[in-house]
């Protein structure tokens, strides 16, 4: 009796200890985390804060927010601020930018870019600090993702006129409040691997499992506890999420998206990679379907036959999840415990797709023909110009560049041909304009640092478990988002550049953790 007393005990230890360290918190550490989770959400929603205003107000935030975290940091005799190597790099961004504006060609750029970054280290910076546990950074996670969600909404919406956004719809593509279809997959695809993660690791727990505090476990009654509500909410918000997605129209972030979805199950556990991917081909295509089907009646002005669209997908995805619960748990529990049986599943519905895909081609002629036409490929041989003049720019200031925004204000005296772009379309191309080789090898530095925590998270945590499962879908949104940003401005839209250097403090935290002793809770 003693021994099945002491067992229980353990069991119930990080439930309880986690309860009460969440209640041992001060209200200044509430503030500060629940400040940076306002910071994560509303942005997207005010033009993913591309605009300087916007930006000026963002920071102003942030600067209380930072204030707040280091009075409770004060609180509790702690006077680290940087302890990483991520930390370093993400500081000397703004500081190089910084330097690079004694010699800009257009200060009040500089200055706006300066500002930019300062924003984003502030964001970083207060997420190690308040990110102590895994239940923090999932709980990032989740602001990230409902407002992902709700962004993808505000698409639809706009997109049948029960709400205006300017430039929110255009030309048969989804712009959403970012204004700009091409960041809005960026964002949208960062979100898609969180909600993988969530459905796979949360979908199927219980009412009872998300409540921590035993006097209302108590009193609820069973068969609400017994409920397992989750799955169906991230069914459905991922199906939104990724009609969206296909909405954006954005090809080459879809098709990054796909290739990085492809290395994300390789990194899954060998239990989970069969369930994401049928669920992402069920979910995703009905989410291609339904969002080529109400784009077109959005575009003749049907708004009724668009959501009736909407609504037939979403009850199939909802019906789809109940299905998969249903015979998963009379049938497939024991069969997915086999690896081989798994593995040869896993492969035979690979070259199923890889067969349809084929089959549609062939059925289709003219796809490739399209693909391959003067339109479709003039936006790259575009871009290849861009990049060719930016090489031009930066070989003239090579060591710290034009200043912020040097490429808007002088990129004219370089151009081959005549063409009007206040972006390279490429971040990183961008960055060494207006900083030089200095700050681009900074920027690497980060990219750098992250994809090493991001490898210490991965490989530190048990296989199966659920923070390694959370590091690695960070890790692929991430990787999706830092890809795609190689050939578009995505990054400059400051909401998407905030999640992106938030989920790096997030991965940084659970690859290097301040607090080991209760670091492995949730697995």
């Amino acid at each position: 009796m003693a021994g099945k007393t002491a067992s229980i005990s353990r069991s119930t230890r990080p439930m309880e200890l986690n309860a009460a360290v969440a209640a041992a918190r001060p209200w200044t550490y509430q503030v500060a985390f629940w400040g940076l989770a306002a910071l994560l959400f509303f942005p997207p929603f005010f033009r993913g804060l591309f605009f300087p205003p916007e930006q000026e107000m963002a920071l102003m935030g942030a600067a209380v927010i930072f204030w707040f975290t280091w009075l409770w940091k004060h609180g509790r005799r702690d006077y680290s601020f940087l302890t990483h190597p991520l930390d370093y790099f993400t500081l000397a961004l703004p500081l190089v930018y910084v330097m690079a504006a004694f010699g800009a060609v257009n200060y009040g750029l500089a200055v706006d870019e300066i500002v930019k970054n300062i924003l984003y280290f502030l964001a970083y910076w207060v997420a190690v600090q308040v990110v102590q546990r895994e239940e923090d950074a999932r709980r990032l996670l989740q602001v990230i993702y409902l407002a992902a969600a709700g962004v993808a909404l505000a698409g639809l919406f706009t997109a049948t006129g029960l709400v205006y956004i300017k430039d929110g719809f255009l030309n048969g593509r989804i712009y959403s409040s970012f204004q700009y279809p091409n960041a809005l997959a960026s964002y949208l695809a960062l979100a898609g691997f969180a909600g993988l993660f969530f459905w796979a690791h949360h979908g199927f727990s219980t009412v009872g499992e998300s409540i921590t505090d035993r006097v209302l476990r108590q009193a609820l009654p069973r068969r609400l506890l017994e409920c397992r509500p989750f799955g169906y909410f991230y069914a459905a918000a991922n199906f939104i999420i990724l009609a969206v997605l296909f909405g954006t129209r954005s090809r080459g972030g879809l098709l990054i998206t796909g290739a990085v979805f492809l290395l994300y199950l390789i990194g899954l556990h060998w239990q989970k990679r069969l369930p994401v991917l049928l669920h992402a081909l069920y979910v995703g295509g009905l989410g291609y379907l339904v969002s080529h089907k109400f784009i077109a009646a959005a575009a003749a002005k049907q708004a009724g036959a668009a959501w009736l669209w909407f609504s037939g997908g979403l009850v199939l995805v909802l019906a789809g999840q109940w299905a998969w619960g249903l015979v998963e748990k009379r049938y497939l529990s024991p069969w997915l415990g086999d690896k081989r049986k798994v593995s040869l599943a896993l492969a035979s519905v690979i070259l199923a797709c890889l067969v349809a895909g084929a089959a549609v081609l062939a059925a289709h002629p003219g796809a490739m023909e399209k693909v391959t036409s003067f339109t479709y490929l003039r936006n790259a041989f575009e871009r290849a110009y861009f990049v060719k003049d930016a090489l031009a720019m930066i070989k003239d200031r090579p060591f710290l560049g034009w200043g912020g925004g040097g490429w808007e204000e002088a990129y004219r005296a370089y151009q081959g041909y005549l063409y009007n772009s206040n972006e390279v379309h490429s971040h990183y191309f961008q960055v060494a304009v207006e900083t030089g080789l200095v700050g681009l090898l900074v920027m690497l530095g980060i990219w750098a640092s992250f994809l090493w925590a991001a490898h210490r998270a991965y490989w530190s945590a048990p296989a199966g478990s659920t923070r390694r499962g959370m590091a690695w879908a960070i890790t692929a949104g991430t990787l999706a988002t830092g890809l795609h940003a190689a050939i578009d401005f995505d990054l400059s839209l400051s909401a998407l550049t905030l999640a992106l250097w938030t989920l790096f403090a997030c991965v940084r935290v659970l690859g290097y953790n301040r607090n080991r002793e209760i670091s492995g809770e949730g697995e």
